[in-house]
């Protein structure tokens, strides 16, 4: 395990509406564990996530994104499939479809990255597109 800096931007495309770009930068840590990368860290209060934590696991084409504490969710990206995931937050919990569009990871130097594209849905119906992309950095 390793003590790492991890920077995440992501951007969230609704419908005829401009794209929304958040990013913050963090310090979390890095494992590899049973032929996966597991990414663990304390979300920010600055986007609304206090007191929760998250872990992003990555295993071939998968990435599971767990958050818990102040907000419960699972969310499952995994390239070329549709996932439903039941989704908690402040307001209710209800239930999304993730559709894993692309999935790209290095971490094969020093520093490492993951990069993912899907979609969101409601009730079959689209509400976003998304890319995330995550940098870390050895401290």
């Amino acid at each position: 395990m390793k003590e790492v800096l991890i920077t995440i931007k992501g951007t969230q495309q609704y419908p005829e509406q401009e794209p929304e770009v958040t990013s913050f930068t963090t310090g979390g840590t890095l494992s590899f564990q049973d032929n996966a990368i597991k990414l663990e860290y304390n979300e920010s209060e600055l986007i609304g996530a206090k007191n929760v934590s998250t872990k992003i696991t990555v295993k071939g084409d998968t990435v599971v994104l767990e958050r818990s504490g102040g907000m419960e969710s699972q969310l499952i990206i995994e390239k070329g499939r549709r996932h439903s995931c039941l989704y908690n937050t402040p307001q209710g919990d209800f239930v999304i479809g993730i559709f894993g569009e692309s999935l790209l990871t290095d971490f094969s130097g020093k520093d490492g990255k993951i990069f993912m594209s899907y979609t969101i849905d409601i009730y079959s119906g689209l509400l976003s597109k998304n890319i995330m992309e995550i940098r870390t950095k050895e401290i």
